[in-house]
């Protein structure tokens, strides 16, 4: 039997983890062998590749989910005011970056009230310190890959003492995934067991994600297909995946890659105009997924649209960012006095690309030649880019096996935190050896579960 480590709730639990795996390592090392092999046969792959992970969890303190959930849901809720805000205020338009066609598609009504179902605020989370840099509200992945993960660490006996001491609080991210897919359906409408279609591309790197959602979506009693949106007809008022019916669609197409083949998803298109199905998130989501919206939240002009306590939130807990459009505007248009700008403060700047999702061509200033720098600030200036002050993002260690033995390598993290129907449903952590931590640039998924007991950082 594994010796059992004594849990002092004033410990780092971090620290009383890695000893508790040391004090038995070669149990430890056993059970590692065991955790990959049992991830290499599950669906936690991205593409033909199992997703990196580590035989540990991301703890945090029920003091830090306490801040993140009262944050996240503020978040929510200014999240979709901003986007009901700019369906009826013309005056908010001109801080959205949105082209004809796109704005024809935020439009279409999709028959519920609530412009962002799904969404995953991605931060850094150190200490008491919690800073959002990114609102992914168009189409969040992760919540089937977490939990798979999760239940692989609890299931593993060489871990069970640890967790029975530290009074861990369990989510199941898919599903309070379903609970709000339900939610959504039934303000929609609908009143009969609904048939839920996920949808996505058929090359998409993520799919096996979609097994996972599937097969738990049925053992809960709702039939589920897996569809392209290129496969679904619209005849007699319904929309069909070959012979089975869709009532919910659960949309994991990215709305830019949507956008770009209108034209082959017709079918799809013509029963999400007609309310023939419910679609979640809606495309007005993506209204709230642009990075443009940090650069209305973060902007003290538009702090009369929020309560003293929204304000308070947004101005601790999201760092500074424009569009580059609006950052020029602030030198009166003079676009060489904005480039003298990003280039002085090249050490203290990230740019992104408004729409860009991944982690794609995000340059962070600090870790980028000069040269490199200056094409990016070009590439931003002409087209849909925004300028964020940089944050550090704060590192996890984790174990592996060396030469037999166990050993700790830091990694940086990011936290990425899943907002079901404007309520904050659990959290997962990325990790990397990079500073732009993301599973599609070959970072490491982890769980990120709650404990009782004080992690000092």
């Amino acid at each position: 039997m594994a010796q059992r480590t004594s849990i002092d709730p004033t410990r780092n639990i971090d620290y009383a983890y890695e000893q508790h795996l040391l004090s038995n390592e070669k149990k430890a090392i056993e059970a590692i062998h065991h955790f990959e092999e049992k991830l290499h046969h599950s669906y936690v792959k991205y593409g033909r590749f199992t997703i990196p992970t580590f035989f540990k969890p991301h703890f945090l303190t029920a003091k830090q989910a306490r801040l993140i959930h009262s944050v996240c849901d503020h978040l929510a809720r200014m999240v979709d005011r901003m986007s009901d805000l700019y369906l009826h205020d013309p005056t908010l338009k001109d801080g959205f970056s949105m082209s004809p066609e796109a704005e024809e598609l935020v439009r279409i009504d999709p028959g519920y009230s609530r412009t962002v179902a799904l969404a995953r605020f991605d931060c850094f989370v150190e200490g008491e310190s919690v800073r959002f840099i990114e609102l992914n509200c168009d189409s969040p992945a992760g919540m089937g890959y977490t939990d798979t993960l999760e239940q692989l660490l609890f299931e593993a006996d060489e871990l069970k003492d640890f967790f029975d001491g530290i009074h861990v609080q369990r989510e199941v991210r898919t599903q309070k995934l379903l609970d709000a897919l339900l939610g959504v359906y039934e303000e929609f409408g609908g009143f009969e067991t609904p048939q839920i279609a996920i949808v996505d591309w058929k090359t998409v790197r993520t799919r096996p994600e979609f097994d996972i959602l599937k097969l738990f979506f049925e053992e809960k009693g709702y039939k589920t297909t897996i569809a392209d949106p290129r496969e679904l007809r619209y005849k007699s008022g319904k929309l069909y995946h070959g012979n089975f019916r869709v009532d919910l669609l659960y949309r994991r197409v990215i709305f830019n890659e949507l956008l770009e083949k209108l034209r082959d998803v017709n079918d799809m298109m013509r029963a999400y105009k007609d309310r023939a199905v419910c679609m979640v998130n809606p495309l007005r989501s993506r209204l709230a997924s642009s990075k443009a919206l940090l650069s209305i939240l973060t902007n003290p002009g538009y702090d009369h649209l929020f309560s003293a306590k929204e304000n308070e939130i947004k101005h601790q807990h999201i760092p500074w960012t424009r569009r580059v459009l609006d950052a020029e505007r602030f030198y009166g248009g003079k676009k060489g006095y904005l480039i003298d700008f990003l280039k002085d403060e090249k050490d203290t700047l990230v740019l992104k690309p408004a729409e860009g999702y991944g982690g794609k061509d995000v340059t962070i200033g600090s870790e980028t030649r000069d040269e490199e720098w200056n094409h990016t600030i070009d590439k931003a200036l002409k087209s849909s880019w925004v300028v964020q002050e940089f944050v550090n993002p704060p590192f996890m260690t984790v174990p592996a096996v060396v030469n037999h033995k166990i050993e700790f390598a830091a990694k940086k993290m990011n936290t990425g935190c899943f907002v079901f129907n404007g309520v904050y449903a659990g959290s997962l952590s990325r990790l990397s050896d990079e500073s732009v931590v993301n599973v599609s640039r070959g970072g490491g998924l982890v769980p990120a579960i709650v404990c009782e007991s004080e992690i000092n950082r």
